[in-house]
């Protein structure tokens, strides 16, 4: 399917690396300091951002995308690239919780038939590229060598961690560009791997999870997320399954509980008008200019407030993108005017979540993973005034739909084109980590949610403990996510320039304003993606 042009290829990377150098650079507005994403964007592919944004780097956070706003999309992908992030609340992770059996693996035989007939995943040694560190690593360590102590087959992961997801994207194309083979594992959200496949790096995963012997049944397959198990198949790559997600990020309004009610508000806003109400009359209960709604000028944001206005950001058929139509119009015009009613503001001197805590806003937006900074930031300002702490929550971005459409964003595991054996002991690695009873440890270890609904089963005191954490995981189902394409790490820089374009408009713009400047995002974005997608055209 693809013509390697390692010449081109060559082109493509240092242009990737220095539009990051750009991303790096600029900026208005900054998102909580997270750990992470969701690309979101953050979880951030910025995130996704998670798409959509990048997710924070674990403990710095990156850009999705997520998560996709904090995380995407480095996309929904990235997500922005943060301070280093506190941990989450955690409970203690329970030891012996895994077993050899835990994927369905009580022995290791070698199938006979089908796809993988012959390949013996026996004592193999795989290396994983992470982004997690501190006590996010420090946990995670111990969790893997339980299936190195426990895999009917033998296999070993040593897992590295390799900084952010910027860093381990550099570091994946300089191996492919050097012809060299990056690890067997690495993480990474779904434009990178759209921009890995360009030279046929990644192994397709449908095999593997349709298979007979080594594939998922049709319950575990069910117990997925819809969204979250589709989030990596390229319609561009012919449907490809190029990643698997282990955690995700959500892109969440967080909104001040206590403040609302001192307003004669029951709860958080659900609709676009309650939503605008809400922050006006906190606005004008400050009378500074601040108190309503931080802006938050970030492709992520953009996807999440297109989705809630029942819309979407690419065409029909997943292979282009569409900011002009009326859901992304319609939802710049509302903050726009809320910026001109002086109802939000734009804060450019840090991390909302001091702000939101501090009550100069009553509501802000970002990546799931900034709760715990929302939460410690909270405690503070109560202690330092001698109060009870403010009761705040997140939910739902404001929608126009019947229910939440939420953006989702955060980075998969990937194995890459190495050997056979190699790849089916990868595939029984990440098999092993997206289990129910092993995704429940890791998301109290780091914080992020699961990605399948069985998961929640061995959570327990969790729930309780997190009542915010607790929240968003309810909003799960309602989940969408940021485009895979191989050019939204560019399209999501000129979303945020259009965004700010957008904000700058005269008081009074009319929508005809708001959507010839999404249209200019449209036609840069789609040349971008045509321009990149034209190596692997026959």
């Amino acid at each position: 399917m693809k013509n390697k042009n390692v010449k081109l290829f060559l082109l493509l990377f240092t242009a990737v690396v220095f539009a990051l150098a750009l991303v790096a650079c600029g900026g208005t507005t900054a998102t909580p300091t997270e750990a992470p994403a969701e690309q979101p964007a953050e979880e951030t592919v910025a995130e996704p951002t998670e798409a959509p944004m990048e997710e924070p780097t674990e403990a710095p956070m990156e850009e999705p995308t997520e998560a996709p706003m904090e995380e995407p999309t480095e996309a929904p992908m990235e997500e922005p690239t943060e301070a280093p992030m506190e941990e989450p609340t955690e409970a203690p992770v329970e030891e012996a919780m895994v077993s050899s059996t835990m994927n369905g693996l009580e022995e290791c035989t070698v199938a006979t038939d089908g796809p993988f007939a012959g390949v013996d995943p026996s004592g193999q040694s795989i290396v994983w590229w992470h982004n997690h560190s501190g006590s996010r690593e420090e946990q995670l360590l111990p969790l893997i060598e339980q299936f190195n102590e426990t895999n009917a087959c033998g296999i070993t992961v040593e897992a590295q961690n390799q900084g952010s997801y910027n860093d381990i994207r550099n570091q994946v194309n300089a191996s492919i560009a050097a012809g060299e083979l990056p690890a067997a594992l690495v993480v990474g959200y779904q434009n990178d791997q759209a921009f890995y496949q360009l030279n046929d790096s990644l192994a397709d995963l449908n095999p593997y999870v349709d298979d007979a012997a080594w594939g998922l049944s049709e319950e575990d397959k069910a117990d997925f997320y819809p969204s979250f198990f589709n989030q990596s198949i390229h319609p561009a790559f012919d449907n490809q399954r190029l990643g698997f997600p282990p955690n995700r990020s959500m892109e969440v309004l967080f909104y001040n509980q206590t403040w609302l009610e001192e307003l004669g508000f029951d709860g958080p806003p659900t609709t676009p008008d309650e939503f605008r109400e809400m922050a006006c009359a906190a606005a004008d209960a400050n009378g500074d200019g601040t108190g309503g709604y931080i802006l938050r000028d970030d492709a992520s944001a953009v996807a999440s407030w297109t989705y809630a206005f029942g819309g979407d950001v690419l065409t029909e058929d997943g292979l282009g993108y569409d900011y002009t139509t009326d859901a992304t119009v319609e939802s710049m015009a509302l903050l726009k005017g809320m910026l001109d009613d002086g109802c939000a503001y734009f804060f450019t001197e840090g991390f909302p979540n001091p702000e939101f805590a501090a009550r100069r806003a009553i509501f802000a937006q970002g990546s799931s993973s900034g709760i715990p900074f929302y939460a410690g930031d909270v405690a503070t300002v109560a202690e330092e005034n001698g109060t009870e702490p403010d009761v705040w929550g997140v939910a739902a971005i404001p929608h126009t739909t019947d229910d939440p459409v939420q953006n989702i964003y955060g980075g998969d595991i990937m194995i890459t084109n190495t050997t056979p054996e190699e790849q089916l002991a990868a595939w029984i690695f990440i098999k092993w980590f997206t289990t129910p009873e092993v995704q429940a440890q890791w998301d109290i270890i780091s914080g992020y949610f699961p990605t399948r609904a069985g998961t929640s089963e061995f959570l327990g005191d969790f729930f309780t403990e997190n009542p915010q954490w607790a929240q968003a995981v309810d909003m799960l189902p309602f989940s969408y996510y940021e485009p895979q394409l191989i050019s939204y790490q560019t399209t999501r820089d000129a979303a945020q320039a259009a965004f700010n374009e957008i904000m700058q408009l005269p008081a009074g713009a009319t929508n005809d304003d708001i959507r010839a400047i999404l249209t200019t995002l449209t036609e840069t974005a789609n040349a971008a993606q045509e321009e990149l997608m034209s190596e692997i055209q026959p």
